[in-house]
């Protein structure tokens, strides 16, 4: 299907409105070329003057209406249209494949949804009903000036209407097209480019390297603007042969008209009111060549915005967990590219049973434990939770059953019992005090002007990493899964705090899964067993004691974090 279609296809449950739209800016436009050739009829009629300004006022005034009838409905349609593309959008992205969003730069992602979406706007509002009084206006002009005063009006205007109608607008459009995609695209970069220097903005002033970013920048605004520079000529160009065309048709109506004045074929009245109808007549039509260039760029977006809809979405299937918490991999391997981040891995782990999970820089702990979200999918093998596959699992049934604390975790604009709510909904504010006192994260909250309703900024800012990672141990302990994975989850959290809030998460061992994979491996030494991975293989697993005595990874691990505990004090 088309961009177009696509974008019409939205419009079916607006599709009142839409003609409502349509129906108002037809008389509209009907009326301004009625309303000169209502007025010289009348004053060649013995109408008083008086009477003729009340008729004329009048209409005018009715024009006026529809007019503000047209914008009212039209932008209704547009922005209610907008809002659904936006919902939608995120849906979108979240049922891609992540894979596939390797290569998408968040920063152009974000382009795509907030200003692509935005720039979809002329074609619902300023299109449809511009186009359908293009085309009605003009056809029942022609119509009614065939059946008052003869052919001659029609045959000489109507070729000047066809060829204002379906070829003036359209001048150059495929070149336009493809330079509003290129537009778009570098838009996107653009705003990527930013989004990451204003992200890196602290490193970037450390590394003195804000003169190659900012020229970088500065390129990429020069070639867009070129580009922009090329649509502006050729909306120029369009222009220019519109407004020839309608001077030259001008000119060669009036000849026309008064050669038929001078032949009797046609009348005083006929001869002006077709001489002014001739001057207004293309008032629609010529307004396509405004309308053209938005509708254009509105396509270029609306096509990268598809774009989004069309990755290929990461599959779920509907079969559900029985919530025990027994997680098994089976010969699981992922790739990434090139890159072969875990390889062969078997693995099962029981119901309620402890895990930690160790290993070097780069060994595959964080992919091994994402797998369990699908985050990725594996290359080949399988995981399995309760012994379903996760790939037969539901979306919701998946994450209802499985939480993940990562390192830095997302810290969402808005209060801080918004973004507990984002774990658990439906939770009350028992519910929400008692999973930030298990955070240790209560006094900190309790202590600020508006406690749990403060505000937070973009992605945590005023929260150290402890206390957004204690914020997301808190949403965690909400979720209430099966399987709780802590992925370096208290990295950024002082000793001490972090054996207290550790204490709350061991004490439900038995109850639920615990995988951790720990910053400090001291907080292992209790677990069940203890899994090491060294380049995406697991080389061993046992409990500490055992693994120790092994002299094998783990051993030389252990020592190593040792020395770090001896340094460090």
């Amino acid at each position: 299907m088309t961009t177009a279609g696509r974008l019409l296809r939205l419009l079916r449950p607006e599709v009142g409105l839409v003609v409502v739209s349509a129906a108002c800016r037809i008389v509209n436009q009907g009326l301004g070329v009625a309303i000169p050739g209502v007025a010289v009829a009348l004053l060649l009629s013995d109408m008083s003057l008086a009477g003729i300004v009340f008729i004329l006022f009048g209409l005018a005034l009715v024009k006026g209406v529809f007019r503000y009838l047209e914008q009212l409905t039209g932008h209704a349609v547009a922005f209610r249209l907008l809002d659904q593309l936006r919902v939608a959008a995120f849906g979108w992205l979240e049922r891609v494949d992540p894979r596939h969003l390797d290569d998408q730069r968040s920063g152009d992602l974000v382009a795509r949804i907030s200003g692509d979406i935005e720039r979809v706007e002329p074609f619902y509002a300023h299109t449809i009903a511009p186009l359908a009084a293009a085309v009605a206006v003009p056809t029942v002009t022609l119509v009614w000036l065939s059946a008052v005063f003869g052919p001659i009006p029609v045959l000489t205007l109507g070729p000047v209407v066809l060829v204002s109608l379906l070829v003036v607008p359209w001048f150059g459009w495929h070149r336009v097209v493809s330079l509003g995609e290129q537009s778009r695209t570098q838009t996107g970069e653009i705003t990527a480019a930013v989004a990451e220097t204003v992200q890196g903005a602290a490193e970037i002033a450390v590394l003195g390297a804000a003169t190659p970013v900012v020229h970088s920048i500065d390129d990429a605004g020069r070639a867009d603007s070129a580009n922009r520079r090329r649509l502006a000529s050729f909306s120029a160009g369009r222009a220019l042969v519109g407004g020839v065309m309608f001077g030259v048709a001008v000119v060669a109506a009036v000849m026309v008209f008064a050669s038929a004045f001078e032949r009797g074929d046609l009348d005083l009245t006929g001869l002006l009111v077709s001489l002014v109808v001739s001057w207004t007549i293309l008032t629609p039509v010529r307004a396509l060549e405004q309308i053209v260039p938005d509708t254009e760029q509105a396509l270029a977006a609306a096509r990268r915005l598809f774009e989004i809809e069309d990755l290929p979405a990461q599959i779920f299937g509907e079969a559900e967990t029985g919530r025990v918490g027994k997680v098994t991999f089976e010969g699981v391997s992922v790739l990434r590219g090139d890159a072969q981040l875990l390889q062969s891995i078997d693995l099962v782990i029981e119901p309620g049973s402890f895990v930690g999970v160790v290993g070097s820089s780069g060994s595959g702990k964080s992919t091994l434990v994402s797998t369990l979200l699908r985050q990725p999918d594996v290359s080949t093998g399988a995981v399995l939770l309760d012994d379903v596959p996760i790939a037969s699992l539901g979306r919701a049934g998946l994450s209802d059953a499985v939480a993940i604390v990562p390192q830095r975790p997302d810290i969402f604009p808005g209060t801080i019992t918004a973004n507990l709510l984002i774990a658990a909904p439906d939770a009350a504010d028992g519910q929400l005090r008692r999973a930030l006192e298990r955070a240790q994260l209560f006094d900190w909250v309790d202590s600020l002007d508006h406690g749990i309703d403060t505000e937070l900024g973009e992605r945590g800012v005023g929260m150290s990493g402890g206390q957004r990672q204690r914020l997301a141990i808190a949403r965690a302990f909400l979720r209430d899964p099966s399987v709780l994975i802590l992925d370096e989850a208290t990295s950024e959290i002082d000793a001490s705090t972090e054996a207290t809030v550790l204490e709350e998460v061991y004490a439900e061992r038995g109850d639920r899964t615990l995988i951790v994979v720990a910053h400090r491996m001291e907080t292992l030494v209790d677990a069940d067993r203890i899994v090491v991975l060294d380049s995406g293989r697991i080389v061993e697993e046992g409990a500490h004691e055992e693994l120790v005595g092994a002299n094998g990874t783990y051993s030389v691990l252990w020592e190593r974090h040792l020395d770090q505990l001896v340094i460090g004090s």
